[in-house]
């Protein structure tokens, strides 16, 4: 029996257009002076960081791999870095917040798998630390306490599509594949879990992805979710 569900968060519980979102995102962290911190070639230097994280071989962890690869190729101390990184996501980051709204679908969709005594996971890509995460968990109008466990950039080593990802996430839960739903937008972020034997459903609204090569799962919009939810049975 599935007593488990992985949710995504940018797209799924926290409705988004990707595009506006990322272009927002790098707009602000321009602005806030971090990209000058590493000289003329700054985009590239912060783009190298972020490369880095999405590619992990999981040697590192992924905040580790960013912090690795920035001082590397700019020279500064990581804890300049860091300071930095730490007063943007407590400040200019909140900006975001414009990009995004409540779903009440998606907050009652998680409220009904609570009640039902299944365990929450969020399986958000782990790029972003702790503050920006739990920032948009609440955008979504959720609570971080909402779920068992949360991915972020320092206690990861993988992003997805890596199914190496969930692995990790199955160890440290202590579930398997085949106990669990995975609840995302992203035909091949999420969905590639399907292949470890998760159940899958792909989220309409805001899909990404070539739906031509969704594998077998569910599909549907948001009021779907819902309905999917109301109708399994209680763990």
């Amino acid at each position: 029996m599935r007593k488990a569900v992985f949710f995504d968060l940018d797209g799924t519980l926290l409705p988004l257009h990707m595009d506006e979102f990322t272009k927002t995102y790098f707009s602000l962290i321009q602005k806030s002076g971090f990209i000058d911190l590493f000289g003329k070639d700054g985009q590239k230097v912060f783009g190298s960081g972020i490369y880095a994280i999405l590619n992990n071989d999981g040697r590192l962890l992924n905040r580790d791999i960013f912090l690795q690869t920035v001082t590397a190729a700019s020279g500064l101390d990581p804890n300049t870095i860091q300071d930095h990184m730490d007063r943007f996501y407590a400040n200019e980051f909140s900006a975001l917040k414009a990009c995004t709204h409540v779903e009440e679908r998606a907050v009652e969709t998680v409220n009904v798998f609570k009640k039902k005594g299944y365990r929450l996971i969020l399986s958000t890509n782990p790029i972003f630390p702790t503050a920006a995460t739990n920032a948009r968990i609440e955008w979504a109008g959720l609570n971080v306490n909402d779920f068992e466990y949360v991915s972020y950039y320092d206690n990861s080593h993988y992003c997805k599509p890596n199914l190496e990802y969930f692995k990790e996430i199955l160890d440290h839960t202590g579930l398997q594949a085949d106990e669990c739903y995975v609840v995302g937008n992203d035909v091949a972020e999420d969905m590639c879990a399907v292949e470890l034997g998760f159940e899958g459903f792909l989220v309409l609204d805001n899909v990404i992805g070539d739906l031509g090569k969704v594998p077998p799962c569910v599909q549907g919009n948001y009021s779907d979710l819902l309905d999917f939810a109301k109708n399994l049975p209680p763990v």
